[in-house]
C-alpha cells in the first residue's frame, strides 16, 4: 500500500512522516533488540505522539543523504559491485596482463622445470630459496600457526619481508596485516639438479610448498618469482595472485591500482585521470580477468540498460557449468539492475560517482537498494 501526505509548504508533512511515524517505527524496532544491541545503537527519544498501532519497522529515504565519497559509485551503493566481484572471482577467466593469453594451471612437473631454469639463470644469488606463502595480508598474532610450523620440523619463516627463526620468540601486532612465508628449503648453487636425487629433493620441496602455500610457491635467487599450480602464464612466467573477490575491490590494497590507490584520479581532489589504470581503479591483474571478453571495469562502464542486456545474453549463451558456478551472484545482479531500470535510472552507468548524482537520482538509487533487499512487513518513508 502507498500513503501520500500532501499539503502546503510548512504544513507539517515531513514532521509527521519522519519525526513521528518513522521515528516511532525505528524506536520500537530498536527496543525489540537485545540489551547489547540497544547499548551499541543508543537510546532513541519517544516522538511527540500519544499512540500509534500496527506500526512496522521503518526505513527512511530522504533527499539529504548524498555521498561525496570519491570511492562511492552507483554499483557500490546498490551492492551490484559486491556481486560482480564474486562473479568474476568464481567464473572469470584470467589472462596474462603482459601477453594477453588466457592463463592455465601449471602442473607440479612444470613448476619444477621452471625452478630449474631460474636456478640456471641466476647470476648473483647464493641459493635457491623455496617459500610457501601461508598467510597473505591478514591481521592476527599467528602464535599457534608459527608454533605448529616449528613442530612440523621447519626452522625459518619470512614475515613481512624479514627472515626470522621459528626458534625465537616472534610477536606480531594483532591488528596489523601480516604476510608469513614458510622457508621450505634452500638449495645452494653448485648443486646438480639434473641428478635424480637432487631433482627429487627439489620436487618434494615444491610439493610441500604448494601444500602449505595454498597452491602457490615463491622462488628466490637473485630475483623473486611466484608460481602457481592454479594460474601462471607459460610464456612469460607471470603468476596470477589468488583470484578472490578482494582482487576486484578498489577499496582493498590487493585490488586497487597502486598509482592512484583505487581513486581512478591522481588524487582525492583531482579530476585528472590516473595514467596507470586509465581511471579503472584496479590493478592490471584484476582487469585481466574476463567474462565473455569483458573485465569488471568494462561492465561497470555500461549504462544500466546495456548491463541488463549483457547479463541476459550471458545467461542464454553460457554452458550449464558456468551457470552452476555463477547462478547466485548473477541472480542478485539482475534483480538490482531491474530495480534501477524500474525506477527510471536505466541511463546511469554503474561506475557513475555518487557525488555527481542529483538528489532525485541518489534517492531513487537508495530506494532501489532497499527494495532490492526484498524485506517484507517494512514501512518505507520517502521524502517527495
Amino acid at each position: 500500500k502507498m500513503f501520500v501526505f500532501t499539503g502546503l509548504s510548512g504544513s507539517g508533512k515531513s514532521s509527521l512522516a519522519f519525526d513521528t511515524i518513522f521515528a516511532e517505527g525505528q524506536r520500537r524496532y530498536i527496543e525489540s533488540l537485545s540489551a547489547y544491541a540497544r547499548q551499541v545503537l543508543g537510546r532513541l527519544d519517544k516522538p511527540d505522539v500519544d499512540e500509534i498501532e500496527g506500526l512496522s519497522p521503518a526505513i527512511s529515504i530522504d533527499q539529504k543523504s548524498h555521498s561525496h565519497n570519491p570511492r562511492s559509485t552507483v554499483a557500490t551503493i546498490t551492492e551490484i559491485y559486491d556481486y560482480l566481484r564474486v562473479l568474476f572471482a568464481r567464473a572469470g577467466k584470467p589472462h596474462c596482463p603482459i601477453c594477453g593469453k588466457e592463463i592455465k594451471k601449471l602442473t607440479l612437473d612444470e613448476i619444477v622445470d621452471a625452478a630449474i631454469e631460474i636456478f640456471k639463470e641466476n647470476k648473483t644469488g647464493k641459493s635457491l630459496t623455496i617459500l610457501a606463502p601461508v598467510v597473505r595480508g591478514r591481521k592476527g598474532e599467528y602464535y599457534q600457526l608459527l608454533y605448529d610450523l616449528l613442530s612440523a620440523g621447519f626452522s625459518e619463516v619470512r614475515i613481512d619481508g624479514v627472515f626470522r627463526s621459528l626458534r625465537e620468540r616472534i610477536e606480531l601486532h594483532r591488528y596489523k596485516q601480516h604476510t608469513i612465508e614458510l622457508v621450505v628449503d634452500k638449495i645452494h648453487f653448485g648443486t646438480d639438479l639434473n641428478d635424480k636425487d637432487n631433482r627429487n629433493r627439489l620436487t618434494e620441496a615444491i610439493e610441500s610448498a604448494l601444500k602449505y602455500g595454498n597452491d602457490v610457491v615463491t622462488l628466490i635467487t637473485d630475483k623473486e618469482i611466484s608460481l602457481s599450480a592454479k594460474f601462471t602464464c607459460p610464456d612469460d612466467s607471470f603468476a596470477f595472485p589468488e583470484i578472490e573477490p578482494r582482487l576486484f575491490s578498489f577499496n582493498s590494497p590487493y585490488g586497487a591500482c597502486e598509482a592512484c590507490h583505487g581513486l581512478g584520479t591522481k588524487d582525492i581532489w583531482s579530476e585528472e585521470v590516473c595514467e596507470t589504470c586509465r581511471g579503472k581503479r584496479l590493478k592490471p591483474e584484476a582487469l585481466s580477468v574476463l567474462i565473455s571478453g569483458k573485465n569488471i571495469a568494462n561492465v561497470t562502464a555500461m549504462p544500466v540498460s546495456e548491463a541488463r542486456e549483457f547479463f541476459e545474453k550471458l545467461i542464454s549463451a553460457k554452458a550449464t557449468r558456468f551457470l552452476e558456478v555463477a547462478e547466485a551472484p548473477l541472480r542478485e545482479i539482475q534483480s538490482r539492475l531491474k530495480f534501477l531500470f524500474d525506477v527510471g535510472l536505466d541511463y546511469l552507468t554503474l561506475e557513475r560517482r555518487a557525488g555527481t548524482l542529483s538528489g532525485g537520482e541518489a534517492q531513487r538509487i537508495r530506494l532501489a537498494s532497499q527494495i532490492g533487499s526484498r524485506l517484507t512487513g517494512t514501512l518505507y518513508v520517502l521524502d517527495e
